[in-house]
């Protein structure tokens, strides 16, 4: 697991994109950040590279014109980087103009390096509707910002279109959004500009994990409330004593004794190409969902139960009678807050 420090920023250049107004203003010298300048661009290339909202792509390297110019690219020689960041930005201005709704912005286009392994990071800076530029000095270099504040994008809060490249092989972590282009919402970062096949990030894949294990849960147990609790319970166990998300596994832990829910679990995940999926997620707070479960009954009351809690089984109790209608009882309370 890297660190904040383990990042150390190589280069880097800044070119405006702003398609609102029609202008691609290429820079043609470097810039010379203090540290000021190199911590604000550390700590959004951290959050990046950490992120659970994080795909993993590959160029398809036949069609992508990015993969091209980056095989023939010499980063280490300070005009090849030059001329090549203008090339690349030029693209991605061009395949932001295509969507009327894509936001202009500032490309951050920097290398760092990892412990021996060198990246390109392209830092999409969106620009917030009808602001307008200034050009701010600092030092012997000059940062494009904003009349409100002096960047783009805060110290606190995350960059919110991204690509990481490793320079090695080419491997792509990528953040995007879905945007309009010629009526129909796309990647266009994934699909247009880099060209690249993409994989589900590591938060997909637990929605969607999640999502076919409660609907196989309501489907077959009906009315059974304790069945459908100690599923979701033996999910959060899994991922407790292995640390990741085997779906083959836990397919055959959740439903492996039925026969019918598991052939359902296999389709759905194979439906979404998860059949032989093992994830591991970054943060912590990814997983917050499966620490408690949240039931909804039929008359709209909504209680949430801490894991922990079910898990004891002593303060915590389902009845279900002839009828099939269920009972919870929650005992050992000393006091009730209002929320």
């Amino acid at each position: 697991m890297i660190t904040r420090d383990d990042i150390v920023i190589r280069k880097a250049i800044l070119h405006i994109l702003d398609t609102d107004r029609g202008d691609c203003i290429l820079s043609s010298a470097l810039l010379n950040p203090g540290p000021e300048m190199h911590d604000f661009i550390r700590n959004h290339i951290y959050k990046i590279v950490s992120s659970d909202d994080t795909k993993n792509c590959v160029f398809d390297s036949e069609f992508s014109p990015i993969y091209a110019i980056l095989e023939s690219w010499d980063e280490s020689n300070d005009a090849s980087f030059i001329e090549t960041s203008q090339t690349i930005a030029n693209k991605l201005y061009a395949a932001m103009g295509e969507g009327l709704d894509i936001p202009a912005a500032d490309l951050l286009f920097v290398t760092f390096q990892i412990e021996g392994t060198i990246y390109l990071a392209l830092l999409k800076m969106n620009y917030k509707r009808n602001y307008n530029h200034d050009s701010i000095c600092k030092g012997d270099y000059t940062y494009v910002g904003l009349l409100r504040g002096r960047s783009l994008i805060s110290a606190t809060s995350r960059v919110p279109e991204a690509a990481i490249i490793n320079l090695s092989d080419h491997s792509i972590k990528l953040l995007e959004k879905r945007y309009e282009v010629n009526g129909e919402r796309v990647y266009y970062l994934s699909e247009n500009f880099l060209v690249c096949h993409t994989s589900f990030s590591p938060k997909k894949k637990l929605n969607i994990l999640t999502h076919i294990i409660n609907n196989i849960s309501n489907k077959y147990d009906g009315r059974d409330l304790k069945t459908k609790m100690d599923t979701r319970s033996a999910l959060q166990k899994e991922y407790i004593e292995r640390k990741t998300f085997n779906v083959e596994e836990i397919g055959n832990t959740l439903f492996g004794k039925s026969p019918e829910k598991k052939a359902e679990f296999d389709e759905k995940v194979e439906q979404y190409d998860l059949q032989y999926d093992n994830f591991t997620v970054v943060n912590e707070n990814t997983v917050k969902k499966l620490e408690k479960q949240t039931l909804i009954t039929d008359s709209g009351i909504e209680i949430s139960i801490p894991m922990e809690t079910y898990n004891k089984r002593a303060d915590f109790e389902v009845k279900t009678d002839v009828t099939g209608k269920s009972t919870i009882v929650i005992g050992n309370i000393d006091n009730v807050i209002l929320k």
